[in-house]
């Protein structure tokens, strides 16, 4: 069988616990969650203990999580307010990691545009939906 994917989370709340942490759960055959970052620890803590791995870490800070994780991360969900969108897609394109970022793309056409560039320049996977995480989870095992 081929590895898991090995999925953190950025915004452990409202659409994370409601979506996108059950639906990865459900198909736990295909992957996994390792990390978990909020600017609340509590709510990160409780994420990782409810739906992490055993060993999964938890972060404050994305750029921490970032720079500490190596190839610990394959992909980034990034579930937080819609401003914070584009600043951690564009860390994560940098750091060489896939994205699913909830919607909407951008907090406006900028932003937008600066995410697009980056996709260009990493060429990391990049989905706006959680259909489009399952479809990739099936096309990597």
């Amino acid at each position: 069988m081929s590895k898991k994917l090995r999925v953190a989370i950025v915004g452990c709340g409202g659409i994370a616990n409601q979506k996108h942490m059950p639906s990865i759960k459900a198909n736990a055959d295909k992957a996994e969650m390792v990390a978990f970052c909020d600017t609340v620890l509590e709510r990160a803590e409780k994420a990782a203990k409810e739906y992490g791995t055993e060993d999964a870490k938890v972060y404050t800070n994305y750029q921490e999580m970032l720079d500490k994780s190596g190839d610990m991360i394959d992909v980034v969900h990034v579930c937080t307010p819609n401003v914070a969108h584009c600043p951690i897609t564009v860390a994560a394109f940098e750091a060489r990691k896939h994205v699913m970022c909830e919607k909407p793309m951008a907090h406006n056409t900028e932003d937008a545009q600066k995410k697009k560039l980056f996709y260009k320049i990493f060429r990391e996977s990049y989905g706006c939906s959680p259909r489009e995480f399952r479809i990739a989870a099936r096309k990597r095992v």
